[in-house]
């Protein structure tokens, strides 16, 4: 005897195209933040790179005014 196959109702094809766009979303917004927080550790680098820089010329500005 055959096998009845059930095929899936409207609901079940709604809630499966909504799960697959849902992941389709999240998958991209999963890529831009990977992206936003490259960014942000190259910037956050450059920071303390311009902080070392500003604090160098600070104490050498210092020591000149403090030797006259």
């Amino acid at each position: 005897m055959a096998k009845i196959l059930q095929f899936p109702s409207r609901i079940e094809l709604d809630k499966g195209s909504r799960m697959i766009t849902l992941n389709e979303t999240l998958d991209e917004v999963e890529l831009q933040l990977s992206m936003a927080m490259q960014e942000l550790d190259m910037l956050n680098e450059e920071i303390v790179i311009l902080t070392n820089d500003y604090n160098r010329i600070l104490n050498e500005l210092k020591d000149l005014v403090m030797q006259e």
